[in-house]
């Protein structure tokens, strides 16, 4: 790995936001450190919106059906059981709306539902050989297009990033957090 610097393409960042005196509080927010940095995370997560759309339509599979798998086999990476109730409360459905789809990934084979082995009242969604092939399918060709950007960096700098994206992401989680309290 180099440690090659990547300067920033002038065409790939968003446009200027100005730096001028603020008219509404909010945009003070706009000479902040870090604050383009932000246009240019929405611009990756758009981008890899419309890559799942894409690879779920060609899947066959409903958009919570996809965050679904990702959540039980993320769980599962993590060695950790997930329940019905613990995966509605993830993916912010409500109780019919989240057995609606593990009815469907069981029906088309994704998931298993089994009896906790410390409880048996406890039922466990579990993924699939068959979730796991069609998971493989669907990211492999993003995995492939996107590890050798990161090639390009030390294994530091890429701790780096981890730290950044991780804190980004417990603070977007926080301020999902808020919205659904207020």
């Amino acid at each position: 790995m180099s440690s090659v610097h990547h300067e920033p393409d002038p065409h790939e960042t968003a446009p200027s936001r100005g730096t001028e005196a603020a008219s509404h509080p909010r945009d003070a927010f706009r000479s902040a450190p870090g604050f383009e940095l932000l246009f240019l995370l929405q611009k990756f997560t758009t981008e890899a919106d419309r890559y799942a759309e894409t690879v779920r339509r060609k899947h066959g599979l409903a958009r919570n059906d996809v965050h679904a798998l990702n959540a039980v086999m993320e769980a599962e990476r993590q060695g950790e059981t997930t329940t019905p109730g613990a995966l509605r409360e993830r993916l912010v459905l409500s109780s019919a709306a989240m057995t609606t789809v593990i009815d469907r990934l069981e029906a088309s084979g994704h998931l298993e539902r089994r009896h906790s082995s410390e409880d048996r009242r406890q039922i466990e969604v579990t993924p699939t050989p068959s979730a796991r092939e069609t998971g493989r399918e669907m990211f492999d060709p993003m995995v492939r297009h996107m590890l050798p950007v990161l090639a390009d960096y030390t294994p530091q700098q890429l701790e780096f990033l981890a730290g950044i994206m991780n804190r980004l992401t417990q603070a977007i989680a926080e301020a999902r957090e808020e919205l659904q309290r207020s």
